[in-house]
């Protein structure tokens, strides 16, 4: 498709702009005995989308140094989450036109922390509940760099990343 529309060059950037923030974020956090169990789920009216080993936000999370609390599965009951008890999720929120971003985004996370059945998920405990936009994630091209970002920063909360 670079090629079609003669943007190799702008294509190789996205690459390597991406490639040096994993860099930077290992190269960071390679003092890090533990790395964290992580979620990226996106609720979806009854069900939850959990994005894991095959999809690119799991990618993501794997690159950084993360671990994948359920890598198989594409979607996660609420016993499977307690169950897997990660450190960390992403829950993944996407506005459309029309929608107010922070409404959407708020009524995501809602649905992970709000809900009794998973106060006791360390995730929710310990405050390590992140949003994550779609677009950053998922078929991101040129957004690519801020969905990695947006996970480095809430795998690894206490390590200077700038």
């Amino acid at each position: 498709m670079e090629r079609f529309f003669d943007v190799q060059d702008k294509a190789q950037a996205i690459v390597d702009d991406a490639k040096a923030v994993i860099d930077k974020t290992l190269t960071a956090t390679a003092d890090v005995e533990e790395k964290p169990s992580v979620m990226v789920l996106e609720p979806l009216g009854e069900d939850i989308t959990n994005y894991g080993a095959k999809s690119l936000g799991g990618d993501m999370v794997t690159q950084l140094g993360a671990t994948l609390a359920n890598p198989d599965a594409s979607t996660a009951g609420k016993e499977d989450i307690i169950a897997a008890n990660p450190d960390v999720i992403f829950v993944v929120y996407m506005p459309y036109a029309g929608d107010d971003p922070e409404t959407v985004k708020e009524s995501q996370l809602a649905v992970i922390k709000d809900d009794e059945a998973l106060q006791s998920l360390d995730a929710v405990k310990n405050g390590r509940v992140y949003p994550i936009m779609l677009s950053e994630m998922y078929a991101s091209a040129t957004r690519t760099q801020d969905g990695i970002e947006t996970f480095a920063k809430g795998l690894y909360p206490d390590v200077n990343l700038d």
